[in-house]
């Protein structure tokens, strides 16, 4: 895991350096019905996420931020995981926590350790079915190398703009930009593709073909697609 971002709940996002580690833990629950002491439904209940985050150090406005005020506010939080060969982002919202633990190493190191919990962000558009959400994975295997350009513009700052957490709208706007297949919603029933010849295929002068991962056939009369 490395490029660790605190960013405060105002102001620019601040590299956390000192960042050693994330331990994942979400949260689920399963609602079981009886009826006449037999067991009749399992209702699988979404979560929370939540973890520990382990540091050395902390960046300079975490401590005006975080630990000093008497309520914790909510901040952001994003960290790069590195895979065999390539890596994933992590972006996480409303990240809560307060000192849980705190470790001596041999080298005389502090070891800060925080339990953590999130409040999720509300998801709008087609690619989530839970309309909220703490946590976000982009995987740079799957995502268009120029959409994953400009959004790391955004989380790790750039020549002109600071580092900021961008909210889940943000990101889909910012794939939707990137994608080679765009579909465009025109809210009165009918929509437009767009995209390079070998993806829209022309049968005729006035029927095409769409063949493109993203177009998924759900029997003979229905499919569903969208932008990638």
């Amino acid at each position: 895991m490395d490029r660790g971002v605190f960013y405060p709940p105002s102001g620019p996002g601040e590299a956390w350096s000192g960042l050693i580690s994330v331990k994942e833990t979400p949260s689920s629950q399963n609602d079981i019905f009886w009826i006449d002491g037999t067991k009749s439904n399992r209702k699988n209940t979404r979560g929370e996420f939540s973890g520990n985050l382990s540091s050395f150090s902390y960046p300079p406005s975490f401590l005006d931020h975080i630990l000093i005020p008497r309520r914790t506010k909510p901040f952001g939080l994003s960290y790069r995981v590195l895979t065999k060969e390539t890596y994933k982002l992590h972006i996480v919202y409303n990240v809560i926590f307060a000192p849980s633990t705190r470790a001596y190493q041999q080298d005389a190191n502090t070891l800060y350790s925080w339990d953590f919990t999130t409040l999720p962000v509300a998801v709008q558009g087609g690619w989530s079915s839970t309309n909220s959400t703490a946590h976000l994975v982009i995987s740079a295997d799957v995502a268009y190398s120029s959409a994953l350009s400009d959004l790391e513009d955004v989380l790790y700052g750039s020549a002109t703009t600071d580092p900021r957490i961008p909210l889940p709208a943000e990101i889909l706007s910012i794939f939707e930009e990137n994608s080679i297949l765009q579909i465009i919603d025109n809210g009165d029933g009918t929509w437009t593709a767009i995209g390079p010849s070998s993806a829209i295929i022309m049968l005729d002068s006035i029927t095409f073909q769409i063949d493109w991962p993203s177009a998924v056939f759900i029997d003979a009369n229905s499919y569903s697609i969208h932008s990638l």
